[in-house]
């Protein structure tokens, strides 16, 4: 019997540490790295093992799927095959390769001198934590999990507010450790998750402005906060993301905006910390590169090249310039990721604010980041759609990513024609007339698309209604740049 799930949010409190408590913070989480560490490396000892036995390879061999009995299931007439699902749970029962398998090796590494600074749930979470790791790896969703070095593990949770870390009287008790949370009373957000059920407890390390702070993040039942400045629309909205731009369309309202212009351009700073870090580190740590050379490039010019590090293991020595210049480096990246995020929140309430109901392309961001690195990188519009599908959930809307193979918005004109256009090609221009902004036209057409599949009789009927709203939004835009 598996629990029905509720939905959840996230209130986010800072730790007001006294004396000493930042000292054992640390070393609990020093300790939470460690066990992390251990359960990581025992989930893949058993995958592995699991992975090398045939009965695991002749699961591999019988076909995924089956053919579906009823009308209606997935995989168009077909269904996941039971003996093979089957198969791989007896693979993995064979193997200990199980979340509560791992409980148990968890448990046993606890009765260590581990268990003197963690409690058993946390321990369960932890080692939860390495399991889901491993087995996102192990069907191929993510790489290989990496191990956790020396101040790497930034949180640890709890798994229930009824015992280990929990939240009382406004105040993180976690064995023998009372942390105070600072709690402005004049801040509706905090009240309300305060005003909450907190289904359990976790506590967060940031490193800001080269100093450690905490916070205490409670993960609240029900839906977060909505502040009256952002309201919530019941349109159908229409969006087309790019590399550097966003488009959205409503029935009477358009839009076409720089996405996330405003982050600033850091990247020649960056590079230049980048470059004098590596300076640094050759001049202290020579003797693990192997030495310069000069070679040749393709102009048969001589150039200098530098030595590449030398293989095997090494000691690193860091000095304290080098240090401070890490910590900058360190600093500057979070601000941008702070900036950016909150550019995002701003631009998603913006766009619920005009409706809760998003149709849009499913676009593969790690193919934007092999053609547009720097401006992915820059702008992060994977994040940017995980914090939208977020909120448009929690405000009972939804949405819905189309795939692009049999919709073509960007090459699709209302009248039926498909026209394939270069990148540069910023324009839809069609034999019937139809001249509009590209990225503004695709938006309009996603507002149009069921089922995977464009109904052309809906956006002709819809295109009159909203012609000279696009044609304005687009003069707009080129008014702002």
């Amino acid at each position: 019997m598996t629990r029905s799930k509720t939905p959840s949010f996230i209130t986010e409190i800072e730790i007001d540490l006294e004396v000493g408590q930042e000292k054992v913070l640390l070393t609990r989480l020093e300790v939470s790295r460690q066990l992390y560490n251990a359960c990581l490396g025992e989930a893949l000892r058993r995958m592995r093992l699991m992975k090398q036995s045939k009965a695991y390879q002749a699961a591999c061999k019988l076909p995924k799927t089956v053919k579906a009995n009823k009308k209606g299931t997935a995989c168009r007439g077909r269904k996941p095959n039971p003996e093979r699902t089957k198969a791989f749970a007896e693979c993995r029962a064979e193997y200990g390769f199980g979340e509560y398998d791992l409980h148990a090796y968890a448990g046993q590494v606890k009765q260590s001198w581990i268990g003197e600074h963690l409690d058993s749930l946390t321990v369960q979470k932890i080692a939860t934590r390495a399991f889901k790791a491993t087995m996102r790896y192990a069907v191929g969703n993510n790489g290989k999990p990496r191990f956790k070095g020396r101040n790497q593990f930034a949180s640890v949770e709890g798994k229930t507010n009824a015992a280990g870390m929990v939240l009382r009287e406004d105040q993180i008790r976690w064995k023998g450790l009372i942390l105070n949370l600072i709690i402005p009373s004049d801040d509706p957000v905090i009240q309300h998750g305060l005003g909450s059920r907190v289904k359990y407890v976790r506590i967060v390390r940031r490193k800001i402005r080269g100093r450690n702070r905490f916070f205490a993040q409670l993960i609240n039942e029900g839906y977060a906060y909505q502040k009256p400045q952002n309201p919530i629309g019941n349109d159908l909205v229409g969006l087309d993301i790019g590399p550097s731009t966003i488009a959205f369309v409503t029935r009477d309202y358009a839009d076409l905006q720089r996405f996330c212009d405003e982050v600033g351009d850091k990247e020649a700073e960056i590079a230049r910390l980048q470059r004098a870090i590596e300076r640094q580190r050759r001049l202290a740590n020579s003797a693990n590169y192997q030495p310069d050379r000069w070679v040749k490039n393709a102009n048969g010019n001589w150039q200098l090249k530098k030595g590449q590090i030398k293989p095997g293991r090494h000691t690193w020595v860091i000095s304290n310039r080098m240090k401070a210049k890490q910590t900058k480096l360190s600093e500057l990246h979070r601000k941008l990721a702070a900036h950016r995020k909150s550019l995002h929140g701003a631009l998603v309430n913006e766009i619920l604010s005009h409706g809760r109901y998003i149709k849009t392309e499913k676009l593969s961001y790690k193919a934007f980041q092999k053609m547009w690195g720097q401006s992915i990188g820059k702008r992060a519009p994977g994040e940017f759609m995980s914090q939208l599908r977020r909120k448009a959930e929690s405000a009972d809307g939804w949405v819905d990513e189309f795939v692009t193979r049999t919709t073509r918005l960007s090459q699709t004109c209302i009248c039926g024609t498909i026209k394939k256009k270069q990148l540069s090609d910023r324009w839809h221009i069609c034999d019937c007339g139809i001249i509009q902004q590209r990225d503004l036209f695709s938006a309009f057409l996603a507002t149009g698309v069921e089922g995977d599949r464009l109904v052309a009789g809906m956006v002709q009927k819809n295109y009159p209604g909203i012609d000279f709203v696009l044609r304005t939004a687009a003069a707009s835009c080129r008014g702002r740049n």
